[in-house]
């Protein structure tokens, strides 16, 4: 539920303790960068919305997100910066 628009993709970082220890802070920080939005925000174009989740309930995968409710795991910053990449630029569900 949400009070105002959501992009076109969900992009939900878990921030839970598996995922934060494992470097979550650093995924959030490169889709910032990236997207030019914070948490809680949209794009302007209105092609994504970044949150930060307390949990995903893949703790072996850590750290997490789920891109339009599909679950990626072990990522790095490297890997965030590609779906952020591929969502930019048109290329659909990472």
């Amino acid at each position: 539920f949400s009070l105002t628009p959501r992009g076109e993709h969900q992009v939900a970082v878990c921030r839970g303790t598996a995922c934060h220890v494992r470097g979550a802070g650093r995924l959030v920080d490169e889709l910032q960068r990236r997207l030019g939005i914070a948490p809680g925000q949209t794009t302007p174009d209105g092609a994504v919305t970044l949150e930060e989740v307390r949990c995903l309930g893949s703790c072996s995968l850590a750290p997490v997100m789920a891109v339009d409710g599909r679950v990626h795991g072990r990522l790095t910053p490297e890997r965030a910066a590609r779906v952020a990449r591929l969502l930019l630029g048109g290329g659909g569900p990472a």
